[in-house]
């Protein structure tokens, strides 16, 4: 059996808006099988509310057996993700894990 392979979804944006957020979960449902990666190096700020529409994407994902890890917080949004205690919700890649 084939290896699957993670999808890689980067986001090109300086703020991650709940608009945003929808797009990049409607990218992961169309892409592959395997779990997703969401690269937000060049986010600095974003919203709750897209939070929690990753939030949502990923247990849209754990059910169909799959993950989602962010990579790349920084800014305004790393305080947001930081200050609302996401880590266990949201999991980023280990190698930006402040």
């Amino acid at each position: 059996m084939p290896a699957v392979k993670q999808v890689t979804i980067k986001c090109d944006c300086d703020c991650l808006s709940y608009r945003k957020a929808c797009e990049i979960a409607a990218r992961a449902a169309a892409r592959g099988r395997g779990p997703v990666r969401v690269e937000l190096n060049r986010v600095v700020e974003t919203t709750t509310a897209a939070l929690a529409r990753l939030i949502a994407l990923r247990r849209e994902l754990l059910r169909s057996g799959r993950d989602l890890q962010i990579t790349g917080l920084r800014g305004r949004a790393d305080h947001l993700y930081q200050i609302s205690n996401m880590a266990s919700l949201l999991p980023r890649d280990a190698d930006t894990a402040a």
